[in-house]
């Protein structure tokens, strides 16, 4: 049997984005004219889907290409003072320790997720993998998939978006959403993942269910 591999997200799972990006929408919501996020809006709207915020927000899929492009801008001028939003480090690097290789999927590009993973101590994951389409992950998943000839069945994709759990189940590899991201619990629960996950310790028990803890 081939040792796991383990794909993590990057925003909202590796790197606290969500705080910083509210702010860049609501900075360009009166150039693309789109309404601003209120603070008693943001929990409602963790537990919805994409397309379901666009439309709350106004943001029609012919402005979405302009509004990611010069959020994804505002991000990267930022992206080295941002910090993960849970510790990281020590269950990484156990899960490296028991055999298993640990990459990223992001729509960023390598360089700005460098400076995030070196600025924070993270700078420990095997591979990367970008792609630029919002609602392709999938696409993504299943070029790595054959790149790195692995088996799917030893492959998990660790998100926390609801079209995250999609592009795993898509992919046919096992899903695990974690909760402190952009989505709520709840909202990512309804998509019907392998698992949701309040702690990244729990992804030993999840990724090597037979071994005991250390």
């Amino acid at each position: 049997m081939s040792n796991p591999t383990v794909i993590f997200d990057f925003d909202g799972t590796i790197a606290d984005t969500l705080d910083v990006i509210i702010k860049i929408l609501n900075k360009l919501s009166d150039e693309f004219h789109f309404k601003k996020i209120k603070d008693d809006e943001i929990e409602y709207l963790r537990g919805k889907r994409p397309r379901k915020i666009l439309r709350h927000l106004g943001i029609s899929l012919i402005k979405l290409p302009f509004v990611v492009r010069k959020t994804r801008k505002e991000i990267n001028n930022q992206i080295a003072y941002l910090k993960p939003p849970l510790e990281l480090r020590e269950p990484l690097l156990e899960l490296k320790k028991r055999g298993c290789k640990i990459g990223i999927l992001t729509t960023n590009v390598e360089s700005n997720v460098q400076k995030f993973l070196q600025g924070n101590n993270l700078d420990i994951f095997d591979f990367f993998y970008s792609g630029p389409s919002v609602f392709g992950k999938h696409k993504i998943i299943k070029k790595i998939l054959h790149d790195k000839k692995l088996n799917p069945n030893q492959v998990f994709f660790v998100g926390d978006e609801v079209r995250d759990i999609t592009a795993g189940k898509k992919s046919k590899i096992h899903t695990i959403g974690v909760a402190w991201g952009y989505n709520t619990k709840e909202a990512l629960i309804k998509e019907n993942p392998e698992h949701v996950i309040d702690s990244p310790t729990e992804l030993l028990k999840i990724v090597f269910p037979k071994e005991k803890e250390v």
